[in-house]
């Protein structure tokens, strides 16, 4: 069968895709024409008009999954945002939370007069977290260990930062 999907974007092109889905099921079937038609709608970079067209030997189910419009790319675009939103919304709890944490060990350090940096502590906590950052790592995700050093080192430096903070808040009263 042949996918053809022309766009609008200033000129008329045709890109042609030949799927072979023989050995799928037709739920399968259209399941994979609706991910492949959405993924030539990412890469077209949000067309006005998308028109996918499937060879009139398919089952209806099956046409109907291969053809996008960008109301759908819309819809789902705003479904994306929503689950980043959520997720923003978790990691900001989460720093919040090793922040306070690290606060009340920070001030508990300042009661004994004890440097709050620990270089070597910090660095196995960057060591740890960059061998489980490799290991979980997939779906086209690759933080290398220099960026995962860089988010580690900022959260504890927010965490100091914060305790200087409330040591100043506390000799101002």
């Amino acid at each position: 069968m042949i996918m053809k999907s022309s766009t609008n974007l200033g000129t008329e092109q045709e890109n042609k895709t030949e799927i072979s889905m023989s050995s799928r099921k037709p739920k399968e079937n259209a399941a994979r024409k609706a991910e492949l038609a959405a993924k030539e709608l990412v890469a077209e970079r949000l067309p006005d008009e998308v028109e996918a067209s499937v060879d009139v030997n398919t089952d209806p189910v099956a046409e109907a999954a291969a053809t996008v419009t960008t109301d759908e790319y819309a819809e789902l675009l705003a479904d994306g945002r929503e689950r980043i939103d959520a997720i923003d919304d978790q990691i900001l709890e989460l720093i919040i939370r090793r922040i306070e944490t690290a606060s009340a060990l920070l001030a508990e350090k300042h009661s004994r007069r004890i440097n709050p940096r620990d270089k070597v502590r910090q660095n196995a906590i960057c060591t740890r977290l960059v061998e489980q950052a490799a290991e979980l790592q997939g779906n086209g995700v690759n933080l290398n260990k220099h960026q995962i050093r860089e988010i580690f080192e900022l959260l504890i430096r927010l965490g100091v930062e914060n305790h200087r903070q409330n040591i100043i808040n506390r000799r101002r009263r």
